[in-house]
Parts: structure tokens; C-alpha cells; sequence
């Protein structure tokens, strides 16, 4: 079978088009397509088949609707459409719907002009705008919803036809592309990078007094129908035009207009964008100078992109336990709104997270079908790139080992940014801000033990806080235990997890489990000490071959 909503919606079977019955059925069908593969509940459907209050009966008829397609949409293989908690499933081939078809050739021509083949990448967009045949769903009877998830796919026709206009100017096809974009800006207005490239082509036939006649347009436009000034591109094209800067010449790409982010994206199936961060630790002291510093050097990058579109990349390294993940992980929710494709998470020291594992699941995030990701690691890695070029991605990398961990994850988005933690320095990485992260100074490691313990300041011995040696991760645990038990004095807390540490190699408290060395590193309490104020002294209950 083939189905389409490029244009009316139709399915064909072996060339013969399928009766699809009434309006109501086809809007039922167009919904299911959208969502193919995906359970839609009879809610979701219900509110693309009715605009406003639905009748009494629309449970019903939207059961007849759907035994009505299921008798047309049968083959071989059984029904195409099946009844399952809490609505229902369409169930398709990858190749069998005409958008899926779209965005994987949309996909190939951002690949290839990334990689400099222009003239390749404009055949694979042209192959991917042939497939229209009229305005999405144009045959249906629409509501908000279906008019909403309609204009999404109309939105991304215009996204790549600005593409292989953009392609075909860069192979010097100006005098051919007048007329289409005249026509576009004509029906797309308020589309500034059509007018840039309507102003671009009429430059390069020598008709200057035309192109700077389309930016007078452009102008009346953007302040008549939004009450604002052209944006900056076009300001920009509009003087290098009127000065006939050098920069215009030729037919290689110019930096005018700006490249703008693809909405094509791998699969219609995933529109959501990914919000993968987790929570970031509640209580955070001692760190605004290192939270700042990251933040940043990634805004900085930002503004000064790497050559060649690489992304920014910011390093935080430093001894386990000394909370760089909770550091990363706080600049990652002040940054997030500045990344508005996508921000992505992955721990690195997770069971089963080796590199063709990590490119699967951020492929799969961006939305790509679990049968388009590669088998090899390279070919993978090579799709994350295309996938990820024109996107504005926050990606933290949590517990990477080495560089040749991190570089395969680097996607070429010079608007994109990366923030890694590990143990050690990665110093092979290229264009990386580096952070070293020390442990907490002794009056932030008390604060910290109190506020996560629920306890005032002054009652957190100093004996239990040197034990950390100033490590979050250790002083957290501590907490944990300091909170399950308050009634114990600090110093007889200290004494008694020294005494586990010469016991386990690791502790255990709830969820958290902490290396005894972490809590041993310091010094340990001298046992002689009366209690009150203690002091440390080099370890001598632990055993010293244990890390």
C-alpha cells in the first residue's frame, strides 16, 4: 500500500485507489497517519474529527469510521488498523507513507549541502518537493487539531524549498529562480529569507534597481503587518546591495542570508522536543564562582562560533565525588532556554552506554525511526551530524572516560553547545573551555551537611565535615545519615562510619552509595578525643590498600 497526504489524502493498493468513504472516515485516517505506529486515544481523535463540542454519538460513529477503514485498509498482512487501549493504531512499512519519504530525501539534501555538494543536495530536495501534490490534506473536512498538525507539515515544504532555492543559487541558477520566488514572497510575506533570496538573484541578473526595489517590499511588510523593522540579514543584504560589496559577487555562497534551523525533522511520528536533563540537586552552595564560569564560556562560544561549525564545548573535570555532574547539571537549567531543539542526557558510565548504544539513543530523541539507525559506529555517528547540523542542541555528556568517547557525540552546530564532565583533563578535545573543580571549602561543605540534613550550621561538628575532605558527593551521604539519625553528636556519627569504612568498601544510605575512600581520604577521627571539638589525625583504622 501507498499513502498519501502530501495533497488530497488517497491510499492506493498495487496502483488501485482505495474508496476511503466520508469526510469524517478520511479526517479519522489523516489522524492515525500522523501518529502511525503510535496508539492515538479516542480523545485525540475526537478532537480531530469535531471542532468544538462533540455530539453525543461521536463515540460511536467513530467506531463505524474505523471498522469502515479497517475493511478498505486490509491485506495479507491483516488489518492496517487494530483496536488497542486507548484508542487506536495505524500500523505502516517505512516506506509506505509519502511524508516519511519526504523527510528522508529532505534529510539527504542537508547532508549533502553540508558536505559541499550543492547540486546533490538540490536534486534530493527536488525529489522531495515533487512528492506534493497540493496543500497537505487539502480534501479533508479540518479542525484546530488537523489544521495545526496540517501546518506543520506545510511549514516544512517551505523549509526546503527555501533549501533547494538556497542549493541552486550556490550553482548560479539566479536568472531561473526569479520568477518562483517572486510567486513565493507573494504568497509567503512575511518569509524574510524568501526576500533575501529574491533580492540575492535579482542582484546576480544585474537587475540592482529590482532587488532593492523587493527590499522597499520587504520593509513595508515587516512594518505594516508586524509594526517591526526588517530583521537583521535582510538590513544586512539590503546594504552590501546598495555599496555592491565584493562579498556579493560570483555564484559561491554568500553569508547573506544567515543559515536558518531545519523544521524538517527525521520522522512526524516524534515531534516532541527532547527534554532530557535531569533534575538538578535542590541544594547547591559554595559553587556560583565555577556556575558562572561555565555558563559562561558557553555563551561566549555562542558568540564566537569555532571554525569550520563546530560546537561549543566546555570540559569540567575533577576527582570523583567532586560534583561535577550537580555543577553541570545547574548550568544546564540556566542555559536550556537557549537551546530551544532540544537538550539531550546521557551518562556515559551507564551499563550498556557504549558509543553505538549513546548514537542510538540520541538519534532516536531527534527522531529517527529505531529502523533508519545504523548498525557501525561510524555511519551512525555520520547521522547524528546530518540529523543534528542545523539544530540548537544542549548535549551533556556525564562520566566520559577519555576524548575518543566524547568526539563521535560532537555534532558540526556551531549554535549548539556540549558539556562534558570526567575524571581526568580531556585535553585532545579542540576548542574546549576546561573547568578543573576542587572541593568545597570547609565553611560551604558545613553548609551544605545542614541544609540537607535540616539541621542549623553550628550543630555540624567539624569532625564529620573534615571526614569528607570536602567532597559533595561524600558530604551528601553524610547528610543522609545525619538526617535519619539526629539525635547522635556529630563526632559519634564520625566514629561510627569510620568504623564501616574499615568494614565495606562501599556505603549504603537509601538510594546513595558512596566509596568508603571518599570518606577516608582526609583523615579519620582520632578515637581518644573526648567529644566536642575534635580534631583529625592521619588514618589509622582503615585499611591502606584500599583505594
Amino acid at each position: 500500500m501507498r499513502f498519501q497526504l502530501l495533497g488530497p489524502v488517497v491510499v492506493r493498493r498495487d496502483d488501485e485507489e482505495l474508496p476511503l468513504g466520508p469526510g469524517k472516515q478520511r479526517a479519522l485516517l489523516a489522524a492515525l497517519l500522523l501518529d502511525r505506529g503510535r496508539v492515538v486515544s479516542t480523545a485525540r481523535l475526537t478532537e480531530a474529527l469535531w471542532d468544538g463540542d462533540p455530539p453525543s454519538s461521536a463515540t460511536s460513529n467513530m467506531r463505524t469510521y474505523a471498522s469502515g477503514l479497517r475493511s478498505v485498509l486490509t491485506d495479507r498482512r491483516g488489518p492496517r488498523i487494530t483496536s488497542r487501549s486507548p484508542g487506536y493504531v495505524l500500523t505502516l512499512d517505512d516506506d509506505e507513507l509519502d511524508t516519511d519519504t519526504f523527510t528522508e530525501l529532505s534529510a539527504t539534501g542537508y547532508a549533502e549541502l553540508a558536505a559541499g555538494q550543492p547540486a546533490r543536495a538540490a536534486q534530493a530536495f527536488a525529489r522531495a518537493l515533487a512528492l506534493w501534490l497540493g496543500s497537505a490534506g487539502e480534501d479533508l473536512v479540518r479542525s484546530p487539531y488537523l489544521d495545526q498538525r496540517l501546518a506543520a507539515l506545510e511549514e516544512q515544504r517551505l523549509a526546503v524549498t527555501e533549501e533547494w532555492i538556497g542549493a541552486r543559487q550556490q550553482l548560479g541558477e539566479h536568472a531561473d529562480l526569479v520568477p518562483e520566488l517572486r510567486r513565493l514572497t507573494s504568497g509567503h510575506p512575511l518569509r524574510e529569507r524568501l526576500w533575501c533570496q529574491l533580492m540575492l538573484s535579482l542582484y546576480h541578473t544585474g537587475d540592482v534597481g529590482g532587488a532593492l526595489a523587493a527590499y522597499r517590499r520587504a520593509h513595508e511588510i515587516c512594518v505594516e503587518d508586524l509594526g517591526v523593522d526588517p530583521g537583521p540579514e535582510l538590513v544586512r543584504l539590503h546594504k552590501a546591495i546598495l555599496s555592491r560589496d565584493p562579498v556579493l559577487g560570483g555564484t559561491a555562497p554568500t553569508r547573506f542570508p544567515a543559515p536558518r534551523p531545519a523544521l524538517v525533522v527525521e520522522s512526524q511520528r516524534t515531534r516532541e522536543v527532547p527534554r532530557e536533563l535531569p533534575v538538578a540537586a535542590p541544594v547547591f552552595v559554595g559553587r556560583d564562582r565555577e556556575l558562572a564560569e561555565v555558563v559562561e564560556d558557553v555563551l561566549a562560544g555562542l558568540a564566537r562560533p569555532a571554525p569550520g561549525g563546530s560546537p561549543t564545548v566546555v570540559a569540567v573535570h575533577g576527582r570523583p565525588g567532586a560534583g561535577k555532574s550537580a555543577l553541570v547539571l545547574h548550568a544546564a537549567a540556566r542555559l536550556a532556554a537557549r537551546f530551544p531543539d532540544g537538550q539531550l542526557y546521557v551518562d556515559l558510565r551507564a551499563g550498556g552506554a557504549d558509543t553505538i548504544t549513546v548514537l542510538g539513543r540520541l538519534l532516536r530523541a531527534l527522531g529517527v525511526r529505531d529502523t533508519r539507525v545504523p548498525a557501525g559506529v561510524d555511519e551512525a555517528a555520520a547521522r547524528f551530524r546530518s540529523v543534528a547540523a542545523d539544530r540548537r542542541l544542549l548535549v551533556v555528556l556525564d562520566n566520559a572516560e577519555d576524548e575518543a568517547q566524547v568526539r563521535p557525540l560532537l555534532a558540526p552546530a556551531s549554535q549548539s553547545a556540549v558539556l562534558v564532565t570526567s575524571a581526568s583533563k580531556l585535553t585532545a578535545l579542540d576548542c574546549t573551555a576546561h573547568l578543573e573543580l576542587g572541593v568545597l571549602a570547609p565553611g560551604p561543605a558545613g553548609r551544605l551537611v545542614a541544609e540537607l540534613a535540616g539541621l542549623a550550621a553550628a550543630s555540624i561538628g567539624r569532625p564529620l565535615v573534615e571526614l569528607c575532605g570536602g567532597l559533595p558527593l561524600a558530604l551528601r551521604f553524610v547528610a543522609a545519615r545525619l538526617a535519619l539519625t539526629p539525635y547522635r553528636a556529630p563526632v559519634e556519627l564520625a566514629r561510627q562510619l569510620l568504623e564501616e569504612c574499615a568494614q565495606s568498601d562501599v556505603l549504603v544510605c537509601g538510594d546513595l552509595r558512596v566509596p568508603a575512600g571518599l570518606l577516608t581520604g582526609a583523615g579519620s577521627v582520632d578515637p581518644a578525643d573526648p567529644p566536642g571539638p575534635a580534631r583529625l589525625t592521619p588514618p589509622h583504622a582503615v585499611d591502606a590498600g584500599r583505594p
